[in-house]
């Protein structure tokens, strides 16, 4: 069972380094390659006290392999919270394992006359407190799409963690059977190869799910701003197009760009720019209500397609935009400030057919009407449309 063990061991952690190097570059996660040593260790670990069946005699070999068992799990809690990015100081737990495996250690080579179950005591004390300090942080701290798996997975910690604290009922009840004792050992190591085989796919199944999030955030979203990109909002509209031949509500959009913008980045250079794109879109954020969809459409330009609403409030929203934008500085990196206004084009469908093509031209009307009103102002197309 131990060899059996050390095998499923090692096939785990070329699974990890394997599902790692045939990830994309830029995707590939970390933790990956900790999980991998992590495995990496209890494969020598359990191989290490499995070494009598090939007769080899190793110095002190249940004291090495358990030691290398634990530094594997150890590692495991590493790459769990690296996992689920949580801080390091999540990994206090090792403090407490490495104190009690220095204890261990000395127990094992300074006393003359040693009691087997003491050290087996210590042993599982360490294992017990890493195992369930792992199943812990997968319980509490997956995200919700993560949650399934991270919490399957923590259960057969929760498992594991109780075979590991059974093997010490017969030190404790003062049994001292062979046959009994042995049984347990065989449930544990049985239970310990389960959780190796379980935890890799559903580690494997939570990275899969997080690499999915990924790309779907990259497929819809802008890396600078975190809005939704151009795709999503043509989606919408096109969508909100065809929902108000059902329901009758009006489509209302809002186009948006930044004044000046080249001179910002001409004279304060493209950092700056970049600084002045994420703080416009985090005023736009303040500014809409819940229902509202923001979007970054263009290098400075951007769009806010509005839930069911009338024109005024469309307005009304559009000048608080505009009004934020205006009355507070952007911070530069450097603390410097500098200021920049927007002008905005406002549309919105009416009791005719109107296809979402035709909004966004009536928009781009009435933003282009602003630039050339002045800028730092709002358009409205069917004011533009009266007065025409």
């Amino acid at each position: 069972m131990l060899f059996i063990n050390g095998l499923t061991s090692f096939a785990t952690a070329l699974l990890f380094l394997g599902f790692w190097r045939v990830t994309d570059y830029q995707k590939r996660p970390e933790s990956l390659l900790y999980w991998s040593a992590a495995y990496g260790l209890l494969t020598i670990g359990f191989l290490l006290l499995s070494s009598n069946i090939f007769g080899l005699v190793v110095p002190r070999v249940n004291l090495v392999g358990n030691l290398t068992i634990d530094a594997g799990m150890a590692l495991s809690l590493v790459a769990t919270n690296r996992m689920l990015d949580r801080p390091t100081r999540e990994n206090w737990p090792i403090a407490l394992a490495g104190c009690i495996a220095i204890g261990e250690v000395a127990y094992a080579l300074l006393l003359p006359v040693r009691g087997e179950g003491v050290l087996l005591l210590m042993g599982i004390t360490i294992r017990g407190t890493l195992t369930t300090a792992i199943g812990i942080a997968l319980w509490r701290h997956a995200e919700h799409v993560h949650r399934a798996p991270a919490r399957m997975a923590a259960t057969f910690h929760f498992v594991w963690a109780a075979m590991l604290a059974l093997r010490t009922a017969p030190m404790l009840l003062g049994v001292r059977s062979l046959p009994t004792m042995e049984m347990i050992v065989a449930l544990a190591l049985i239970a310990r190869l389960l959780l190796t085989w379980t935890i890799g796919i559903c580690l494997l199944w939570m990275i899969a799910r997080q690499l999915n999030e990924r790309l779907i955030q990259y497929a819809t979203r802008d890396m600078l701003t975190d809005l939704s990109n151009r795709r999503v909002m043509w989606e919408a509209g096109t969508q909100r197009i065809a929902a108000q031949d059902r329901d009758g509500a009006d489509v209302a959009l809002i186009l948006l760009d930044i004044d000046h913008f080249k001179q910002v980045n001409d004279r304060w250079g493209h950092p700056a720019g970049d600084v002045v794109l994420a703080t416009v879109a985090n005023r736009i954020r303040a500014a809409v209500r819940p229902g509202d969809l923001v979007g970054r459409v263009g290098g400075e330009e951007f769009m806010i397609l509005l839930a069911p609403t009338s024109p005024v409030s469309a307005i009304d929203i559009a000048e608080r935009v505009r009004s934020a934008v205006e009355r507070t500085p952007f911070v530069l990196a450097d603390g410097r400030e500098i200021r920049c206004t927007i002008s905005v084009g406002c549309s919105q469908t009416g009791a005719g057919r109107t296809c979402w093509e035709k909004l966004i031209a009536q928009a781009d009307a009435a933003l282009y009407a602003a630039k050339d009103g002045g800028r730092n102002r709002v358009v409205d197309h069917a004011v533009l449309a009266e007065a025409a």
